[in-house]
């Protein structure tokens, strides 16, 4: 009677294992691969002062893939030495995906620009161009080489950006 009972525990916990295993294998084929990541507000913070601490920007999160290397950074334009200067910024080979999490700013972008002496901005003075007022929730899409700057910060002006090939 006892090597029955075993028997039949023995069958039924490789029926078990077995329909765990299948569900399993199931539930990863249907489910997308990688790993999510979240940053809670603290981290946030603390990532966006010390952008602040460091002259404008952090790196929030970066990822090595077969296709490229991805990154988030954050951005604290909250003191006169982490704006853009009116010389202006630009990204080279990327395209920047900026959502403004606090604050606001007038973002000047364009113009025609007259060549000065080469600083780290690109040397380049951004004279008319367009003006428009961003604040918290906006989102803005930014193509590679486009002089731009910001000027009247509301602090704190806050925002993540995400370059895109």
């Amino acid at each position: 009677m006892l090597n029955v009972q075993n028997t039949v525990l023995a069958g039924l916990a490789v029926i078990a294992i077995g329909a765990i295993w299948i569900t399993k294998s199931s539930a990863q084929e249907k489910s997308s691969t990688g790993v999510v990541t979240v940053f809670d507000h603290q981290k946030l913070d603390a990532s966006f002062s010390k952008a602040l601490a460091d002259g404008g920007s952090n790196l929030l999160w970066s990822h090595a893939s077969s296709k490229g290397i991805y990154n988030v950074d954050t951005h604290s334009r909250d003191s006169v030495k982490a704006i853009c200067k009116p010389e202006g910024c630009s990204h080279k080979d990327y395209t920047a995906v900026v959502y403004v999490v606090s604050g606001a700013a007038t973002m000047v972008v364009g113009g025609n620009a007259k060549i000065s002496s080469p600083e780290k901005f690109g040397g380049q003075y951004i004279q008319g161009g367009e003006s428009r007022r961003i604040s918290k929730g906006d989102v803005f899409i930014m193509p590679p080489d486009t002089f731009h700057w910001y000027k009247n910060v509301e602090e704190p002006f806050r925002y993540l950006e995400v370059p895109v090939p």
